[in-house]
């Protein structure tokens, strides 16, 4: 799966639904059976076959990285594209990561778990049949 290895994980939201809880935490840290969703994600990522994610963080943000790190410990590796100081939306925060990603990449939200083959996916998927 070597020409679709990546994925955009929007990770910046406010998540006010989610309030009190938000508050002081960002949704990615929320703890899911003994430790943070994120840290499912990641090795759920890993094991199915993605070697990079690019988390678009905003709303305490430095807070997600301190936790992740670099992903070598969740078998991938991470990397970063925060909004600054207003926070973009899924179109924005993608907009900004584009210098960050591949030509082929995964979109998913930061609270989304899609146990999937991502090497099926990217090999069904025809960019031919969509153009731009």
């Amino acid at each position: 799966m070597a020409a679709c290895d990546t994925i955009a994980v929007l990770a910046g939201g406010l998540a006010t639904r989610m309030r009190p809880l938000t508050e002081t935490c960002p949704k990615a840290l929320l703890e899911v059976a003994g430790e943070p969703f994120v840290f499912h994600q990641l090795r759920l990522f890993a094991r199915n076959g993605l070697r990079r994610a690019v988390l678009l963080t905003g709303y305490l943000g430095e807070m997600i990285e301190d936790a992740v790190g670099d992903g070598g410990r969740f078998g991938i590796t991470v990397d970063y594209v925060p909004d600054g100081e207003t926070l973009l939306g899924t179109g924005g925060a993608l907009r900004r990561a584009l210098p960050h990603l591949p030509g082929q990449f995964f979109v998913t939200y930061g609270d989304s778990y899609l146990d999937i083959d991502y090497g099926a996916v990217a090999d069904a998927f025809d960019p031919a049949a969509y153009p731009a």
